[in-house]
């Protein structure tokens, strides 16, 4: 869902759906039509895990980003497909 639908929806019932964000950062390749690769798959599983109105992040994500955020304690989530677990947190987005 983009920005231009949620305004869409806005416009027409009056609110915005609630929206799960997710950050993720990997090797990706580009294609014609987006993106590819394991990591493309692994934050999409990462973004099954959170909830409406949640920005859920790997931690290995926001670690370089210092105390810039604040952040939940860390979790781990074990994702579809994927051996391991990940640990993930939730940005508070101010």
């Amino acid at each position: 869902m983009n920005q231009r639908t949620l305004d869409q929806h806005r416009r027409s019932h009056g609110f915005a759906p609630r929206v799960r964000i997710r950050l993720y950062a990997a090797i990706a390749t580009r294609t014609s039509d987006g993106y590819r690769g394991k990591g493309v798959n692994v934050s999409a599983r990462v973004a099954a895990h959170a909830d409406g109105d949640e920005i859920l992040v790997s931690h290995d994500t926001v670690a370089p980003l210092g105390d810039q955020y604040e952040l939940s304690v860390p979790r781990s989530i074990a994702l579809k497909g994927v051996s391991g677990e990940a640990s993930v947190v939730s940005l508070r987005w101010q």
